[in-house]
């Protein structure tokens, strides 16, 4: 997690607040990004396989995000004209899940999960617990 940010404790509540409201429209749109390589332990497939979570499990836990799970921000370094993400952790059967979203389109409705997946590293930044 190079080159992250900590954004105010103001704006990762407006944050869960709109991507909770977009979340909950019918006409909403989760995109959940994959790695490619199903077999490795850190890809978002198998921490899915792993603790038996859908899509829409995943659209469940988005909503459940509280401020003290976030560990901070950063930029789309692939589209650097877009919105940043937001970096949240939560723990599942003792293991971090590392969790990387953003809110792609609010007219459209469209949230990117670009990450969901057991943590590599320990997390310990958490600004707001």
């Amino acid at each position: 997690m190079s080159g992250g940010y900590t954004t105010t404790k103001g704006d990762i509540q407006i944050f869960l607040k709109e991507l909770k409201e977009i979340l909950e429209n019918p006409k909403s749109k989760l995109n959940i990004i994959p790695r490619q390589d199903k077999a490795i332990e850190f890809s978002t497939d198998y921490c899915l396989r792993d603790l038996g979570f859908t899509d829409k499990d995943i659209k469940e836990e988005l909503k459940k995000l509280k401020i003290s799970e976030y560990v901070e921000c950063c930029r789309d370094e692939r589209n650097i004209k877009s919105r940043n993400y937001y970096i949240f952790c939560k723990e599942y059967n003792k293991r971090q899940v590392y969790i990387k979203i953003k809110i792609q389109s609010y007219d459209n409705k469209i949230i990117l999960c670009m990450s969901f997946h057991y943590a590599e590293y320990k997390i310990t930044k958490f600004p707001f617990r």
